[in-house]
């Protein structure tokens, strides 16, 4: 007993002092989405305030495309010494273990929740030659054209496919799935008139809504947008919320790394997202944050896997 004590006590000495002398290098931090995301743009803002603090910059490594596997795998078998990390969403730790026998990493096992840092607000888009002005309108469009209307994905089986097929169950048509690396891909696609629809991260429409090139029809949240007040919500229009009008964003690091070089970054980031200022910059990109513990952030992952487990159960999809 006496032996496991001194173990115990020589364990939380060894993490204080590694904890004290971290960060000793850049720390990397892997992100599946291009440079000029709405996820980029917000990582490389909180990222102003923490590196002084921490007295180390934060590089970020753009690894778009794939499901995400790519960038969640160089993150889950990274060396677990707190100066390797990744931004992710849904997709990767939540579905692509669901829809994949056969993954490069183990979401559950290799991976560390620190915290959720923000929820997307989703807006349904379409390019300005599509003759509809509502959500109503869009549906009896594509119900009188199945397969024609055809809308941004980031790859079969992602969240904007589930929401594909979630509208085309709705509307009793086929929507038809153009796959893209990133949320900037989608978004210059249906400004160049190649892609009919889209649904996706509200504030990456912004610019080309004000240009007159993409029309924005409803929102994802629980209220309309202040500065959209008269788009109406998915909820309004009895369509609830699409599958990635869940979406999310969350920083995670490899399964080794210590506790407590996962509270310091935990404490950073809470710190960082809390701040009133920050709060407001990210409502601009019409987002909503929400940081936490990592024991919160493992059980929204949980609780975010049933509900996709359920729309995999409808669609009867099984593992590739």
């Amino acid at each position: 007993m006496q032996r496991i004590f001194f173990l115990a006590l020589f364990s939380l000495f060894c993490g204080q002092v590694f904890a004290q002398s971290w960060p000793s290098k850049p720390i990397r931090v892997y992100l599946p989405q291009p440079p000029g995301s709405g996820v980029d743009i917000i990582l490389r803002k909180a990222f102003e305030e923490i590196q002084p603090r921490l007295g180390q910059t934060m590089v970020i490594e753009n690894r778009p495309g794939g499901n995400s596997v790519v960038a969640t795998e160089a993150c889950a078998k990274a060396a677990p010494d707190g100066h390797t990390i990744c931004v992710l969403n849904t997709d990767p730790i939540v579905s692509n273990p669901l829809l994949y026998a056969k993954l490069p990493y183990d979401a559950d096992r290799e991976l560390r929740p620190i915290t959720n840092l923000y929820y997307i607000l989703t807006g349904v888009f379409v390019k300005a030659a599509v003759p509809v002005n509502s959500i109503k309108e869009l549906q009896a469009y594509a119900a009188a054209k199945p397969g024609v209307l055809n809308t941004g994905t980031f790859g079969p089986r992602s969240s904007l496919d589930m929401s594909r097929l979630y509208l085309g169950d709705q509307w009793n048509t086929t929507i038809t799935g153009i796959p893209y690396p990133g949320g900037p891909q989608v978004f210059n696609a249906l400004a160049a008139g190649d892609i009919d629809m889209a649904a996706l991260g509200a504030y990456g429409g912004l610019s080309l809504i004000k240009s007159g090139k993409v029309k924005l029809l409803a929102v994802s949240g629980s209220r309309r947008l202040a500065m959209f007040p008269n788009v109406p919500t998915l909820n309004e229009l009895g369509l609830g919320d699409l599958p990635s009008g869940h979406s999310w964003w969350g920083l995670l690091g490899p399964a080794g790394m210590s506790e407590a070089v996962t509270q310091r970054l935990n404490a950073e980031f809470l710190h960082t997202f809390r701040e009133p200022k920050f709060a407001a910059f990210l409502a601009e990109l019409i987002t909503e944050p929400n940081v936490g513990t990592p024991e919160q952030f493992g059980t929204l992952i949980r609780a975010d896997r049933e509900r996709v487990a359920r729309l995999i159960k409808q669609y009867k999809w099984t593992m590739e």
